[in-house]
């Protein structure tokens, strides 16, 4: 299994420790950054998640993250703020997210990473995965209904291969052409509408009612 890479974003030598502890036991590598260094790696590096000390003031953090996200970023944050800061707290949008206040317990912190890291039965770094009747095997790019193989393209496995292992975020088309088609394709992005239908086509109704058309936005594949 591929270890998770965790970013503590923290400038508190303490809160660097806590949240640590609280996640010490999972299967994760830690690198630890002064808040401030997020405005260059939130783009750029994010690992697998980042965990910001944002105390009483996660209005910039948000931002950031939301504008890396927007940018391509798959960014997932997560936020430990005060406790007299959870009433103006915003939580950024369309990007995995959530908060912990400092009072948590170690355990709480583990609970909110595994929940972000590894939501649901979906999990990114398994070379087999299982929806419904729906099985994937990323490893050999085959996949089944039941007993059944599915006929994709190459290119229609790796576009739903990628929303899969990419849950619950909605990516718009021009960001799933950069990552399924690769940054030197020059076609219009209306190819990734055509390669959507040609899935959806071939996935049973339980499945496809997963992969969702966010109007104005792009495509989401719901767990």
């Amino acid at each position: 299994m591929h270890v998770k890479q965790v970013i503590i974003a923290a400038d508190d030598v303490h809160a660097r420790a806590w949240v640590a502890t609280g996640i010490g036991a999972l299967d994760v590598t830690i690198f630890y950054c002064p808040v401030s260094d997020l405005l260059t790696r939130m783009p750029t590096d994010p690992g697998d998640l980042v965990i910001a000390d944002v105390g009483r003031a996660p209005d910039e953090v948000v931002a950031l993250a939301e504008e890396a996200a927007a940018a391509g970023s798959d960014v997932r944050l997560l936020l430990v703020v005060e406790p007299d800061a959870l009433d103006r707290l915003r939580m950024p949008l369309r990007l995995p997210a959530d908060f912990v206040v400092r009072t948590s317990s170690p355990g709480e912190v583990a609970a909110r990473v595994k929940r972000l890291l590894w939501p649901g039965e979906e999990v990114a770094s398994q070379e087999v995965l299982r929806v419904d009747d729906l099985t994937l095997n990323l490893a050999t790019y085959q996949a089944y209904l039941g007993e059944t193989p599915v006929e994709f393209t190459y290119l229609e496995y790796a576009l739903f291969a990628f929303l899969v292992t990419h849950p619950n975020r909605v990516y718009s088309r021009e960001v799933l052409l950069k990552r399924v088609w690769a940054t030197d394709y020059f076609g219009g992005a209306r190819t990734v509408d055509v390669h959507i239908r040609r899935v959806r086509s071939k996935l049973g109704p339980e499945v496809a009612r997963r992969l969702e058309t966010v109007r104005n936005v792009g495509y989401l594949w719901r767990t």
